[in-house]
């Protein structure tokens, strides 16, 4: 629950119904106690899709959306329960706007899993406005906080920063440059594209894990069949007191001690190979570092030192997250930037930042005001047919006689290019009376701009919607005449924040200006995949 040390919160499930029976310490408790259970922990690495094959596959057939689901219901109950305690109102949560916060390296499905386990834990419904739930990426969540909390938040006009958000589960790096208006007032431009890894606090006790299996190895007595079995109930017990206890000390400058679990069946108290004493292990700061801290410490290096190569003016990297109040992160990561002048600061109670920051950004979304997209996106059109380039089977004959190449990709959002909030993108193009103009949205995260709506071996493309743009009924207008079509996008790109798309988390309002005749018309269309509103506007033309 919170408040626990170590910000691991394992689930129990019944092996029969599939139902969440216990959560955080209670769950870890009653794994030796109960029969036909299932221990979850560590879930939100299912959603890095990164991890795929690695991670290993849900039991029960549960899904990724089943067990955040779970732990989100759960975890609400918990909060409301407490802020009655505290107070409030029986009903305040149903005032109250929701703000999670996501990595920033997720993909859109996992964003998307996200959305849906909220829904599915009650926390919102269908029916509710769509700025009730809002999303936004951890580290964007984290500036905002150390802004608003830190003292050493002194960044100047054009000023970069770096935000290294160092979780249990993941490495997730962002820069920003700081722009102050006239009144003096900060706001944020997210000035290059940011990178994450999973690769946080958790690979730590993966190393500890491993490495202590080898150590217990030596002195932990065979099976009659020869094997060297390590039970797992006494690991976990000094798997505990590793990262509650040990953990969070290390500083790179001092050993570490832990006594050894008594459920081992040892052949030996003594060992001096593996620093075993009475009973009690000693971890040399040295081979703490080898093999348990390093690894993971190089990897959060190494991000930062690919992204720093995208800034210009890179003054300072501030540490959040429950890893990123590390001693012996901060102490490696000062040894690296400090000679180059790039200040390494921890807030106070960095653990706390996203959290807090996810609150700030809650009361003020617009403080972010320039996002890097992470993708392409645009809509189908046909272009015109260039026989060096284009397939065959792509060229069409328009009724007025002129050769076009189908399924072009006509680009609204580029992919790695900053783009300010609710830009207006406008793109002309021309449909031929009395035909509807049919539309498809589709997506890329290819590195350079697609061509085609289709997919190829190097460019991946996914349709997001199809929607449909009606054509009114024009006096004097013939069949096949051609007439002008504007389509204006507003675009909002803020991790679902204001939308309720169903896969994709780009915000469209499209403003379809029809030029022709003298009247407006409003609709909002709903379609599969998200909510659309769209105007049409049709002024009339002399045209002989």
């Amino acid at each position: 629950r919170p408040g626990q040390p170590d910000y691991s919160y394992p689930k129990l499930y019944n092996r029969d119904d599939n139902k969440l029976i216990h959560w955080g310490r209670s769950a870890k408790a009653g794994k030796s106690k109960l029969p036909n259970i299932t221990i979850l922990q560590q879930f939100k690495l299912y959603l890095d899709n990164n991890l795929e094959g690695i991670v290993r596959q849900l039991p029960l057939k549960l899904t990724t959306t089943d067990i955040i689901a779970d732990y989100l219901e759960k975890f609400y109950s918990y909060i409301k329960a407490d802020m009655v305690r505290k107070g409030f109102n029986q009903n305040f949560d149903k005032q109250a706007r929701f703000c999670l916060t996501v990595p920033a390296m997720w993909t859109d499905k996992s964003k998307q899993i996200m959305r849906d386990a909220a829904l599915k834990a009650g926390i919102i419904n269908e029916a509710d406005h769509r700025d009730r739930l809002m999303l936004i990426s951890e580290p964007e969540a984290a500036a905002l906080y150390c802004e608003r909390m830190c003292d050493k938040f002194n960044m100047q006009q054009e000023e970069e920063f770096m935000i290294c958000d160092a979780g249990g589960g993941t490495i997730d790096l962002i820069v920003f440059r700081v722009e102050i208006d006239e009144y003096g007032k900060r706001r944020f431009r997210e000035s290059t594209k940011g990178i994450g890894k999973s690769c946080g606090s958790t690979f730590i006790d993966r190393n500890f894990r491993k490495y202590l299996r080898k150590k217990l190895k030596k002195v932990v007595r065979r099976s009659p069949n020869g094997a060297i079995e390590i039970p797992e109930a006494p690991l976990d017990h000094m798997m505990d007191i590793f990262v509650d206890n040990l953990k969070p000390l290390f500083d790179g400058t001092e050993d570490l001690y832990s006594d050894i679990s008594m459920g081992f069946d040892l052949i030996t108290k003594t060992e001096s190979s593996i620093g075993l004493d009475e009973g009690n292990m000693k971890f040399s700061k040295e081979e703490l570092k080898k093999h348990v801290f390093d690894p993971v410490i190089q990897e959060v290096i190494y991000l930062c030192r690919e992204l720093q190569k995208d800034t210009t003016n890179l003054k300072a990297i501030f540490m959040v997250g429950g890893f990123g109040s590390s001693t012996y992160l901060y102490n490696e990561m000062e040894k690296q930037f400090l000679p180059e002048h790039v200040r390494i600061v921890q807030p106070d109670r960095p653990e706390m930042a996203v959290a807090r920051g996810a609150v700030i950004f809650g009361m003020n979304p617009t403080k972010i005001a320039t996002r890097i997209p992470r993708f392409w996106y645009g809509i189908e059109i046909t272009n015109i047919f260039d026989p060096n380039l284009d397939p065959p089977e792509y060229k069409v004959i328009r009724p007025d006689g002129s050769v076009r190449c189908d399924n072009r990709f006509s680009t609204y959002v580029e992919r790695g290019k900053p783009l300010d909030i609710d830009s207006c993108i406008s793109r002309d193009y021309t449909t031929y009376y009395p035909s509807h103009t049919a539309c498809t949205f589709f997506v890329s995260d290819g590195e350079n701009e697609p061509r085609y709506t289709i997919s190829t071996p190097t460019t991946n493309i996914r349709k997001v919607f199809d929607f449909e743009i009606p054509m009114p009924t024009l006096p004097n207008r013939r069949h096949g005449d051609p007439i002008p079509l504007t389509i204006k996008v507003i675009v909002t790109i803020n991790y679902i924040g204001k939308t309720y798309l169903k896969r994709y988390l780009l915000e469209f309002h499209y403003r379809c200006i029809l030029v022709r005749s003298s009247f407006e018309s409003k609709l909002t269309l709903k379609t599969k995949h998200m909510q659309l509103f769209v105007t049409l506007m049709f002024k009339e033309y002399n045209i002989k």
